[in-house]
């Protein structure tokens, strides 16, 4: 594997924004971010929730208000909440690509995004992590896994994938802060994190 092919297409302004969090002596040797051109399909199960919530809350406001005049004014927190999950899970994920930068040095993987809480940092150190996988891949693009998909109540297992946090948010249902998400050339970069693994 040439290394110099990473670093030389690390985008600067990426790799300026990941180097305050690295360790003394690390070497980057890729950086990316979610490829805009795709975007990121939510999970089904949430997207139907969502529009049920949505539906049911207007419905019943409707009928409330209708029946029992003000009554109806107790649904509209239910709407607006509604509306919120609407937008997070159909269009809030293209912002969140947007801010979010992917990094792979000698030592770990890393995922930094900007969020509304401040800056989420998530490391993923080789010398621990046994596997990854790859998948949704259409032609050079596509998403690295570092955790594999795990009940809301499993968090023992984020230390067995070396996971450590950096601002105490947990969040290892969360795709965005354990995979790299819809990256170009994802064959390659699936390449260079493997012979890293292997040699740490």
């Amino acid at each position: 594997m040439d290394r110099d092919f990473y670093v030389s297409n690390g985008d600067p302004s990426l790799r300026a924004e990941i180097q305050p969090y690295l360790h003394d002596g690390e070497e980057i040797l890729w950086t990316g971010r979610p490829c805009a051109s795709r975007p990121f399909r939510p999970n089904v199960i949430l997207c139907v929730f969502v529009i049920f919530w949505l539906g049911f809350a207007v419905f019943w406001t409707v009928m409330a208000s209708t029946a029992g005049g003000f009554f109806g004014l107790f649904g509209l927190p239910f709407i607006a909440i509604g509306c919120v999950l609407f937008y997070t899970t159909f269009f809030g994920n293209r912002k969140r690509m947007a801010q979010t930068v992917y990094a792979v040095t000698d030592k770990r993987a890393l995922i930094l995004a900007q969020t509304h809480r401040g800056t989420n940092l998530n490391e993923f150190v080789f010398s621990r992590l046994s596997n990854i996988s790859m998948d949704e891949v259409q032609g050079t693009t596509g998403t690295i896994y570092f955790v594999p998909d795990q009940p809301y109540y499993g968090g023992y297992g984020n230390r067995h994938y070396g996971r450590r946090y950096y601002n105490g948010y947990d969040a290892s249902s969360s795709t965005f802060e354990t995979a790299f998400v819809l990256i170009d050339d994802v064959q390659a970069v699936y390449r260079l994190i493997s012979e890293q693994i292997t040699q740490n």
